[in-house]
């Protein structure tokens, strides 16, 4: 029976964890580039000691996922928004070390730079992107070559991974890489200036998902508290 008690709970941590993932995706459903998370539910045989035996008892244990299909293009028609079309990433300089990102939302800063609305700097073949003061127009093809009133500057710095799981989010729509997920750069590749990339959250989908996961719990609560009754009233008759 406590077997019993014990698989319930860490149900509900697992459904408390699901909560937690999906009420963050649907409150960046307006975030340019944001890749929403996923929890995946596995059932595992745990060794429990148990007096002088080893039982073996179910859990639930959960693993924590990014879903990185694209999101849809919005036409903003400024020169300094920008979308991948397909895969690969922006590479951006940080305080923090290089990071990547499906945001191309970018703004120039007090000395020329190309930076994300968090001040990080985005990275060509040469290394930050820096325009000249006074620029008036700038233009990016479809290879990913940025001119600034038709001077080449630099081509954009695009990455991609052979292992896009091991991506680790760090807040903002970036990601930090390990080298165990493959890094490959290509200074220039598929990308449309004008555009921006929504976020891959499907609101209905999430909020279906929210109910669903609420009764599993809701049920899984009910299990927990039949089973303390029943407990409870197998103590009282031995007692």
């Amino acid at each position: 029976m406590l077997d019993g008690v014990y698989s319930a709970a860490s149900g509900l941590d697992g459904y408390t964890k699901n909560q937690e993932i999906i009420a963050s995706n649907i409150a960046n459903v307006n975030t340019t580039g944001y890749k929403k998370s996923f929890i995946d539910f596995k059932t595992v045989l745990e060794n429990v000691n148990n007096g002088n035996a080893d039982e073996k008892i179910e859990s639930i244990q959960t693993e924590v996922g990014i879903d990185f299909t694209n999101g849809s293009l919005e036409h903003t028609g400024n020169s300094l928004d920008i979308a991948i079309i397909g895969e690969g990433f922006f590479t951006i300089e940080t305080e923090d070390g290089q990071r990547y990102t499906r945001n191309g939302q970018f703004q120039i800063s007090g000395n020329g730079e190309i930076v994300t609305q968090d001040g990080g700097r985005l990275l060509g073949a040469g290394g930050p992107v820096l325009l000249p003061h006074d620029v008036v127009d700038i233009k990016v093809d479809s290879a990913g070559t940025l001119k600034a009133d038709d001077s080449v500057m630099d081509d954009l710095l695009i990455t991609t991974f052979e292992r896009m799981d091991l991506l680790v989010p760090t807040g903002n729509s970036l990601f930090a890489a390990p080298l165990e997920a493959g890094i490959e750069q290509d200074y220039g590749s598929r990308v449309r200036q004008g555009y921006l990339e929504k976020s891959n959250v499907d609101v209905v989908m999430e909020m279906v998902q929210m109910i669903h996961n609420m009764r599993s719990y809701e049920a899984g609560n009910r299990i927990i508290k039949v089973l303390g009754d029943t407990l409870e009233k197998l103590i009282r008759s031995q007692g």
